[in-house]
């Protein structure tokens, strides 16, 4: 079944960290089987906390994209991160 991983950034405090995450974090992606499948771009905001912007990648299913988010690449992009914005990740399956 098909997943998603959805990433909002809440709150970004240093542009050029995160700018810098997300070259090491994109090329993760595709070397383990996802795909980016909305990338930072206009965002509004209807309800909940305002956000800066959300990326979306889609895996295979659920295994594939814990395997992306635990595998030492990804955690090392991800340690640029730490502290450069307020991200909430989330892994959800498609509907039926």
């Amino acid at each position: 079944m098909t997943v998603y991983v959805i990433s909002t950034y809440l709150q970004v405090f240093d542009e050029q960290r995160v700018l810098e995450y997300r070259k090491l974090a994109h090329p993760t992606v595709a070397a383990h089987g996802g795909r980016v499948v909305v990338r930072p771009a206009a965002l509004q905001v209807l309800e909940g906390p305002p956000a800066e912007y959300v990326i979306v990648t889609e895996w295979a299913d659920m295994s594939s994209a814990q395997a992306w988010y635990n595998s030492p690449e990804y955690q090392q992009a991800r340690k640029l991160r730490e502290g450069a914005a307020q991200v909430q990740v989330i892994i959800t399956a498609a509907g039926p």
